[in-house]
């Protein structure tokens, strides 16, 4: 089999690898270099995606030495990770109970507000113990899509910028100038028309953009993640300056076979069927990093960051506490290949950004039919 050596910025005409079992192997360029961060590179706030703990992203399956907040440590950059546990993501039924869900009418509210809180007292957090003026957002899966909804919600662009309806945060409101501004700010779900001043950049790791078409599949956030496309398509705010980069694994093709020939528990291609099919509606065929498709994944007029091989987690399929054995894109030999487009972003020259068509040229290289590195 070919060793694929592949990053990519484009989806449109991907050279056609070659698959074994409907699957890919990463293996790193030796074109990408390790990536420090910059002298005056912004700290980074770490978002879980669905069903993660903070732990995974600082210490998984009590590693922490494999974690990706230790990895971006090591090269300079300044990691916070948003706290979540693992039970938390029980609040997202709270949405369950109302009307709006079961017409696919909801906004980020109820089901994730308390999320967006943690975010902006996360980020409140990095600006306080840097000094740092901007942060970048680095959204992995779910955290992706809430990540952009934070940077576009009026009611974490108020002077304070902190969060406040947690547990955790109440306190901090208990004073009278406190209280008088948490209450003046607009209420959940609010729909926004500016980016907030402190996200420099948007970096999405595998983030299911947009939810599957109406006349396929229903919206399982009751509309949330549609109204957060929608409200803000695409790069929305590029003209404003903030950086978008949106990465996603060409792994595994989905397959499976009616009636299914096999015992035992799903192979990656039958879990990427179902997976894939979940969030776009399709499976058979269809290309992603085993969890979300590689087009549910990539934001218009985002940076594109494909990557052959790389898987979307951590952990092993269908689990939270067994480890994968396979590259996620917070691995040691995987975190340079989007760092570095990253880093290009934030050195442009401050002000408006550019949106992109999406039909860049081929980032580092590709595999031949021997294995050898192709440089394009």
């Amino acid at each position: 089999m070919a060793i694929t050596r592949a990053v990519y910025t484009s989806a449109e005409n991907l050279p056609e690898p070659l698959w074994k079992e409907n699957q890919l192997r990463w293996a790193r360029p030796s074109t990408v270099p390790r990536v420090d961060a910059p002298a005056d590179a912004p700290p980074v706030v770490i978002l879980p995606g669905f069903g993660n703990a903070t732990t995974d992203y600082t210490a998984p399956f009590g590693n922490e030495e494999a974690a990706i907040a230790t990895r971006l440590a090591v090269r300079g950059w300044r990691p916070f990770v948003v706290p979540v546990e693992r039970k938390d993501w029980f609040k997202v039924a709270r949405a369950i109970f109302t009307r709006k869900f079961w017409s696919s009418q909801l906004t980020t509210e109820p089901g994730y507000t308390w999320y967006l809180e943690r975010v902006a007292d996360t980020v409140e957090q990095a600006l306080r113990e840097t000094g740092a003026a901007q942060v970048v957002l680095v959204g992995h899966s779910a955290g992706g899509w809430l990540g952009r909804a934070y940077l576009a919600d009026p009611r974490y662009q108020h002077q304070d910028g902190a969060g406040g309806d947690d547990a955790a945060t109440s306190a901090a409101a208990s004073n009278s100038a406190s209280a008088a501004a948490a209450t003046s700010r607009p209420p959940p779900g609010t729909q926004g028309s500016r980016p907030n001043p402190r996200v420099r950049a948007m970096v999405t790791l595998g983030t299911p953009q947009r939810p599957p078409p109406a006349e396929k599949k229903r919206d399982m956030t009751g509309g949330a993640q549609g109204w957060v496309d929608r409200s803000y398509p695409g790069a929305r705010f590029a003209e404003a300056g903030v950086r978008y980069v949106t990465v996603c694994g060409r792994t595994v093709r989905g397959h499976r076979e009616f009636p299914r020939q096999r015992k035992g528990p799903r192979i990656p291609e039958e879990y990427a069927y179902d997976s894939y099919t979940e969030v776009c509606g399709d499976g058979e065929g269809i290309e992603g990093d085993c969890v979300v498709p590689l087009g549910s994944a990539l934001l218009p007029g985002a940076r594109h960051v494909i990557l052959d091989g790389v898987y979307h987690s951590m952990s092993r399929i269908g689990t939270f506490d067994e480890e994968s054995g396979v590259v996620w894109y917070g691995s040691e030999d995987v975190l340079d290949a989007w760092l570095a487009p990253l880093v290009d972003e934030l050195q442009q020259e401050p002000g408006p950004g550019r949106a992109r068509s999406g039909n860049a040229e081929v980032l580092v290289a590709r595999a031949g039919a021997e294995g050898q590195e192709l440089v394009a």
